[in-house]
């Protein structure tokens, strides 16, 4: 159970929603020292069991139209990265998942390592994509006794009970001192957030501990010696899903999205989902020009002075 906040371990803090419908032993409340959002539990989680229940089940997608989404917007973040990075060189995937984005990047000419703590999307990654992958948790040191160009940590801090601690060993033992950090998480202050309040499937009680605004997550990680480069608020997949999914929730829908999807695909979901589809992703695409979009991706470079 966390009684302080997550990057300053300040107790004080103001409930903004209280007993939220996902997980009602929890509030999402504001520190009252940095001003950061987190997940305040009033009970004990068994942490073993947190990602092993069907949403973040591994299931088999490849060739399906939500791959294609995957591989065209991961294969825009892989350009931005090489654009920032012409020097193709060894990039650590953090939190990798099913190993998808580092398939990618080693079509693309990258040398990848992979850090992911599920066996079972550890295994996936292995088999299917033949990635080098540590299952580890990690805490401190060299992981795979090299030094790398590029770190990626795809919705990795937001699950984190100490981001910053972990942030800062990877980047200390791990990276060139010219490396590139590239993070996303979600967007506590996006527009899909506001329409869905205390329903955003984006809270993910009680896996995210973390919600991040875009200025907090730039503070952040400043005082951990980054400086931003680039940044992006648009997600062809979370981003419009998330709006999606907001949308629906504003008619009644209580359910989760991401798992009716992977084991349910009701005809009527679906069809409320292609209907609503062209004004979610105008209303994604619109927000995320003025820093409103569901997720924040923001490209950092290790301070030299």
């Amino acid at each position: 159970m966390n009684i302080c906040c997550p990057l300053c371990n300040a107790e004080d803090k103001t409930i903004v929603y209280k007993q939220i419908p996902q997980y009602t032993s929890a509030d999402i409340v504001k520190c009252g020292n940095c001003g950061h959002f987190y997940t305040f539990l009033h009970k004990e989680i068994e942490t073993d069991k947190l990602y092993n229940d069907e949403v973040y089940k591994v299931v088999e997608n490849r060739g399906s139209a939500f791959d294609k989404i995957l591989n065209r917007e991961y294969g825009r973040v892989i350009n931005k990265i090489t654009s920032l990075k012409p020097q193709k060189g060894c990039l650590l995937d953090f939190g990798s998942g099913k190993g998808k984005f580092g398939s990618l990047a080693k079509e693309k000419g990258w040398q990848i390592k992979c850090v992911e703590t599920s066996p079972e999307r550890a295994s996936y990654a292995k088999k299917v994509y033949g990635l080098d992958v540590n299952t580890e948790i990690y805490s401190t040191g060299n992981i795979f006794n090299i030094h790398f160009d590029v770190l990626t940590l795809f919705h990795v801090l937001e699950h984190l009970p100490h981001p910053k601690q972990l942030l800062k060993e990877l980047i200390k033992h791990n990276l060139k001192k010219d490396a590139l950090i590239v993070i996303e998480v979600p967007n506590f202050k996006s527009l899909q957030s506001s329409i869905a309040k205390d329903k955003w499937m984006h809270l993910d009680v009680p896996r995210h501990l973390s919600h991040f605004t875009s200025e907090r997550l730039d503070i952040f990680c400043h005082e951990i010696g980054l400086s931003q480069v680039k940044k992006s608020f648009f997600s062809l997949h979370l981003g419009v899903l998330g709006m999606t999914d907001s949308l629906l929730k504003r008619f009644g829908y209580k359910k989760n999205i991401i798992y009716e999807l992977k084991n349910k695909k009701r005809f009527s979901l679906i069809a409320c989902i292609l209907l609503l589809l062209p004004i979610a992703i105008s209303l994604e695409y619109i927000s995320s020009l003025v820093g409103k979009g569901g997720i924040i991706r923001k490209y950092y470079v290790i301070n030299t002075v």
